[in-house]
């Protein structure tokens, strides 16, 4: 007795993909396989005519299932435009492009001081060398030197800002202390940190954090003194802020201890070339 059966796909623009199966007494394998692939064909140029994008769909699921990982480098789909981050070129693009942003609103707001000058930072000119603990002493003292950099130019331009504050406009000297401190915290991730000691580079990312977590508490800042909230509701607000205030100079303190004995550490593994990380 023979059977038959057919896939009908239809796809957007009203085409008809049909794959017909013929088989005595049931379907064998390489027939049902055929009319698996015909119903898929007829998706996939479905998917095409509407413009989905099927390999995006494809990464999404697999990321949102946490399967990407179990998939080997060679066979996982191209990660779309839209999921990329910042490549570090870009960031540290970005992170030039807000200082000469800050550098000119500070001196909008006092102009009978100049800008502070850029700090440049020494370039390593010796070729690498084979050595492996050679090559991580020169990344660890480069990345350890602009660390010391932008803690530097970020009490700069804090100090810069902070000359400039009036019972006027300090509001906006909040918002903008609040832009430096985020502005510090980018500079530090755009920050190479191949081959340099795992210690300091998580000091570094813990840096940019507090940086960061700064930036929120300058906001918050911004936002009670501009809440319409009055009597023990203002008070209220302001007390809560305090807290969280005295909370982040407190990590600050911790941070100053931390970035001491880091130092400390560095100079017995590599030498003398490491500067003190103070006053943030």
């Amino acid at each position: 007795m023979n059977s038959q059966f057919s896939t009908r796909v239809t796809s957007a623009n009203g085409n008809i993909f049909t794959s017909a199966c013929q088989s005595r007494g049931g379907l064998s394998i390489l027939e049902l396989i055929g009319c698996m692939m015909a119903l898929i064909g007829g998706l996939w140029l479905g998917a095409i005519y509407l413009g989905i994008d099927v390999r995006h769909v494809a990464y999404l699921a697999l990321a949102e299932s946490n399967l990407m990982e179990k998939v080997p480098e060679n066979m996982r789909p191209e990660v779309p435009e839209s999921e990329r981050g910042p490549s570090q070129a870009e960031l540290a693009k970005s992170v030039q492009n807000e200082l000469v942003a800050l550098r000119h609103e500070i001196t909008s707001l006092r102009d009978t001081h100049p800008a502070q000058a850029e700090t440049k930072v020494p370039e390593t000119t010796a070729a690498a060398t084979a050595n492996p603990e050679e090559l991580t002493k020169r990344a660890t003292l480069e990345y350890w030197q602009k660390l010391y950099d932008v803690v530097h130019r970020q009490a700069t331009l804090q100090v810069g800002a902070e000359s400039a504050a009036t019972e006027g406009n300090a509001t906006k000297v909040a918002a903008l202390k609040a832009r430096i401190s985020r502005f510090s915290g980018s500079a530090i991730r755009a920050l190479p940190t191949t081959n340099v000691d795992p210690a300091a580079a998580e000091f570094g990312t813990a840096l940019a954090d507090w940086y960061e977590t700064g930036a929120s508490v300058y906001d918050e800042a911004v936002q009670v003194w501009e809440s319409p909230a009055r009597g023990d509701a203002k008070e209220q607000l302001t007390t809560a802020w305090d807290q969280k205030q005295t909370q982040y100079q407190n990590e600050g303190r911790l941070l100053v201890d931390r970035a001491t004995g880091i130092r400390d550490s560095l100079v017995r593994r590599f030498g003398d070339g490491f500067e003190p990380i103070v006053g943030f």
